[in-house]
């Protein structure tokens, strides 16, 4: 008797969650009364004809269509107001009267794609340029996961229908699979809910979302909500989720045997997961631990073919002009493998890397031999911070986080550098340090956004202590006196080539002295004198040992791969084709390696907590400001670029090599029209930074353009450059309107974020708000949330199905 109550009430959950389903299911599939009423999300856009007509500065005709029955995506008008469902979505010109698009199986929440379809096109183009950030826009994200929601639910439907329908079916084979239909209902249910509720959260961002002059803001007047469909489908997965308690109630001891082995097959793909990985490294104190503990010290060898070079009188390597990036090629990691597991090395550098390409086959094949990477972020040329003149730009971001984008996956990247040598001796001002410690702050927040352990470097090259010491002191240390390492580095590398031949231990004397106190893991980035050849290596005891192991925590010995200087040969091996053949340099280093004993002390309770100093002034030999450069704000840029009057339109596909003479044109036009290019500049000494200066390269010259043509009343002579300038149609029609959008566009210049990966890259720019809008845009958040990508939750549902059921069974 106990166990028909129990499938009864099972059943009557079951048809209780398969009644919400299909209503669920028939919202917004055509404008009749019930399905009218249903939607999973509602997007209000009736107000966005003012927001739009304050950031423009112009009014709005022909925004909006009051023609019910005009067809979507056609550009006969916007509607006011967009209901999206899981077949179809409609648009109504009001409360009832609407048209819906075409029904078809997973239709994808795409907000801003839908409404911009809509409008006629240059309403389009105006729409966006101003809206340039947060997930509302993402239609690509939205759309995929929502897509990916829609298959979960799906599959949850026709579980609980299989429940229901197997339950009301007495018989004990069939109660175990009703069981089985309401566990994987319950699941995917929850998934699929999980998912639309967190992207309907992130598109809500838009609701905050401010337009207009700073000093009087408006609202975009675009308001994203939750629909009812979404309570159906909340309240269906509660349903079905209740259900199964009676279910196993009736056949509790017919579960047991299985639940023993469901649990066990879990463990063992658990352990099957986590073998392989390599023990994440992290910071205690000024040391470097192990996850159990045991103090971490790098043992490493430079790896990285040297491109084509030019000379820099104020270093002793050539600077680099190409590069080759050693991870791509599985066949060489291969073939090196072996010399470097001969060495006993447990890390590599890796100076430049293409984020374009797969490193799968070199990055897999050194975590399983143990060997973790140090990656530079920066690139040759133009891809790096610039020591003569140095800013912080959206570029430079983009460029940094689709390599850690691209590395992120692999759990044997130790360290990012931010920068290699970028202040030299008697080189570069140390203002640029300004710009450094900016890049290691957004960095750090963007790791942090994305759950990586990664640790976030600097390499400096050796130099005067008068510089050397309050450089390390400054990237270490809070502006804001509050113990924060919001924008510290992690760990400081120094590139030290002091020991030269067979120097004693006091060669380091000066160094040890410098770094006594230091509060960060500091290690040498590069170190191997070959002024006094041959390289004997004898100082590698001495860094490894008491007194500079209480110091330093570790060395990267330069280089394996043969590497000219001002100084002479680098190189440890020859390589021809396939064959590798080590020099006398890399039998020595191997025989000093391999036997090391490391340092045990001080283990990480003992450490101490991580610290975060006051940073040093300025004085004749140190410069740099303790106001950093804002977060690049590619949002910003990116609208002003799309609203600007006289755009860069380049006649040369090689735009670096016209960009500065063209910026040095403007600005002179400029000067000798009674304007200026403030706004365009960066100074780290003074801690002023103009409101476009985070801006790339190119976006700056199309507003320092656009400002000389506005200042000259939009004369037609002012907006060529040689040709390679064009006026933009879609721009404001008065100048008036063109100061007002491009304010719009920059209304928190200074503003520091965690920016996000830039879209159409390897992630998916680094964007913050454009007007005054206080919406944060993460995306990361929410693929850390549900998966990271549909197929990734796919898998995610099958792993928790196993580990639910068997969990659940046990206890059966």
């Amino acid at each position: 008797m106990r166990g028909e109550l129990c499938i009864g009430s099972a059943s009557v959950l079951s048809l209780i969650s398969l009644i919400l389903l299909i209503f669920m299911h028939v919202g917004q599939i055509n404008t009749s009364n019930v399905p009218r009423g249903i939607s999973m999300v509602n997007v209000n856009t009736s107000g966005y004809g003012n927001g739009l007509a304050a950031a423009l500065g112009d009014p709005i005709f022909g925004l909006y269509t009051d023609n019910a029955s005009a067809p979507l995506q056609q550009q006969q008008g916007a509607r006011n107001l967009y209901k999206f469902g899981l077949y179809s979505y409609c648009g109504y010109v009001n409360g009832s009267a609407g048209i819906c698009s075409n029904t078809s199986a997973a239709n994808r929440f795409e907000p801003l794609t839908v409404f911009t379809a809509d409008m006629l096109k240059n309403y389009s183009s105006f729409t966006t340029a101003l809206i340039t950030e947060g997930t509302f826009i993402d239609s690509e994200y939205l759309g995929e996961f929502t897509n990916g929601a829609y298959y979960l639910i799906i599959i949850g439907s026709v579980c609980a229908a299989l429940a229901l329908l197997t339950g009301l079916l007495k018989h004990t084979v069939l109660f175990f699979l009703s069981t089985l239909f309401a566990v994987l209902g319950a699941l995917t249910l929850l998934i699929g809910a999980t998912i639309w509720t967190v992207m309907i959260k992130k598109a809500e961002s838009i609701n905050d979302f401010v337009v207009g002059p700073s000093a009087a803001p408006v609202p975009l007047g675009i308001t994203v909500s939750t629909g009812n469909a979404i309570y159906l489908l909340w309240a269906s997965w509660a349903c079905l989720l209740v259900s199964i308690l009676p279910y196993m109630i009736s056949r509790g001891l017919m579960y047991k045997s299985l639940s023993r082995a469901t649990a066990l097959a879990s463990g063992i793909l658990a352990i099957a997961a986590g073998v392989s990985a390599l023990p994440k490294v992290s910071r205690a104190g000024r040391y470097l631990y192990s996850e159990d503990g045991t103090r971490f010290f790098i043992k490493g060898i430079a790896y990285q073919e040297q491109g084509a070079a030019s000379n820099d009188p104020n270093s002793p390597f050539s600077e680099p002009s190409t590069f080759i990036d050693p991870l791509i090629d599985g066949s060489a990691c291969a073939r090196d493998l072996p010399f470097l597991q001969s060495l006993g090395i447990n890390a590599i550098r890796v100076y430049s890397v293409n984020s374009s390409l797969n490193h799968d086959d070199c990055m897999k094949a050194f975590s399983q031999a143990g060997i973790y990477t140090i990656i530079d972020l920066a690139l040759p040329v133009n891809g790096s911070i610039d020591r003569n003149n140095p800013s912080w730009t959206t570029n430079l971001l983009n460029e940094y986080i689709e390599t850690i984008n691209t590395f992120n996956k692999y759990d044997n990247v130790l360290a990012y550098n931010v920068g290699n040598e970028v202040i030299t001796d008697p080189g570069a001002p140390t203002g640029a340090a300004a710009f450094i410690k900016a890049a290691a702050r957004d960095v750090r927040s963007y790791l942090n956004s994305i759950s990586s352990s990664a640790l976030v470097g600097y390499a400096a090259i050796d130099g005067a202590d008068n510089w050397v010491v309050p450089l390390a002191e400054y990237l270490a240390c809070d502006p804001s006196g509050s113990n924060s390492g919001s924008s510290s580095i992690d760990l400081f590398g120094l590139n030290n080539y002091e020991f030269c031949g067979d120097a004693s231990a006091s060669a380091y004397n000066g160094k040890n002295g410098d770094f006594a106190g230091y509060e960060l893991p500091a290690y040498f980035s590069e170190f191997g004198c070959v002024k006094q050849p041959p390289r004997l290596w004898t100082e590698v005891p001495i860094i490894f040992s008491p007194p500079m192991s209480d110091i330093w925590s570790g060395a990267v010995a330069f280089s394996y791969f043969p590497a000219q200087s001002n100084d002479g040969e680098f190189g440890m091996v020859t390589v021809d084709g396939s064959t590798v053949t080590p020099n006398d340099d890399f039998g020595r280093l191997k025989n000093q390696y391999t036997n090391l004993t490391l340092p045990t002390t001080p283990s990480k309770s003992s450490a101490g907590s991580n610290t975060f100093p006051s940073c040093p002034q300025q004085n004749s030999t140190w410069a740099a400001s303790n106001t950093l450069p804002p977060t690049p704000n590619d949002a910003s840029c990116q609208c002003l670029e799309n609203i600007v009057s006289c755009q860069f339109t380049p006649k040369t596909t090689n735009t670096s090599a016209i960009v500065g003479s063209l910026l040095d044109l403007g600005c002179s036009l400029l000067g000798q029209n009674g304007g200026n290019c403030n706004d365009i500049g960066a100074n780290g000494t003074t801690g002023t930074y103009g409101r476009v200066a985070f801006c790339d390269p190119e976006t700056k010259l199309s507003f320092v353009m656009s400002e000389y043509y506005e200042l000259t009343n939009r004369a037609a002579t002012s907006c060529d450059f040689g040709g390679n300038a064009t006026v933009n149609s879609n721009a404001p029609s008065s100048v008036n309107g063109a100061n007002a959008a491009a304010s719009s566009c920059l209304s928190n210049p200074s503003a520091t974020f965690t920016p996000t990966a830039p879209s159409g890259g390897s992630g998916s720019g680094s964007s913050g708000s454009s007007g005054s809008g206080s919406s944060s845009g993460n995306k990361n958040a929410a693929v850390a949330l549900v998966g990271g990508s549909p197929s990734a939750m796919l898998g995610l549902g099958v792993a928790f199905v196993f580990s639910v059921l068997g969990s659940a069974l046990t206890f059966a």
